[in-house]
């Protein structure tokens, strides 16, 4: 019996650690200075909104949050640009910015993500090396 009161007491006195931390992270500007979009669920982000047909969820969303929103997709931070003008603008104008992709950790532990030209930055490396990935597609 003792053992449950102490086991209780310990869960309520962290869900009020938890309570108070994230009452008082509330009011603070976030670090990231990210576009506005739909509140994520706690695990899967906005993964369960997308459904089978994403095109029309952003459109909805495009009209509620913007042409730049951010989603949170499982635990990555994505932000989608759902009008042409700003895709051509962050395209060309802030290539290298948006050049860099998200490496999972399934391709860390034996260093493919520096040594595969797919998952590499945009670097001098990278340019010495996409030549020799693109020979083999060239037509003869």
């Amino acid at each position: 019996m003792d053992f449950l009161v102490l086991l209780l007491c310990l869960y309520l006195s962290w869900g009020l650690f938890q309570a108070l931390c994230f009452i008082a992270n509330r009011g603070k500007p976030s670090r990231k200075r990210l576009p506005p979009g739909p509140w994520p669920l706690p695990i899967v982000g906005n993964l369960l909104q997308l459904g089978d047909r994403p095109d029309k969820l952003f459109a909805e969303l495009a009209k509620t949050y913007g042409p730049i929103m951010t989603l949170q997709l499982g635990r990555i931070t994505t932000v989608v640009i759902s009008s042409a003008q700003e895709a051509r603008e962050a395209l060309q104008t802030h290539d290298l910015a948006f050049s860099s992709r998200t490496i999972p950790d399934a391709v860390t532990p034996y260093d493919h993500d520096r040594l595969s030209v797919g998952w590499l930055p945009v670097s001098p490396l990278w340019r010495t090396c996409l030549p020799l990935v693109q020979i083999p597609l060239r037509p003869r």
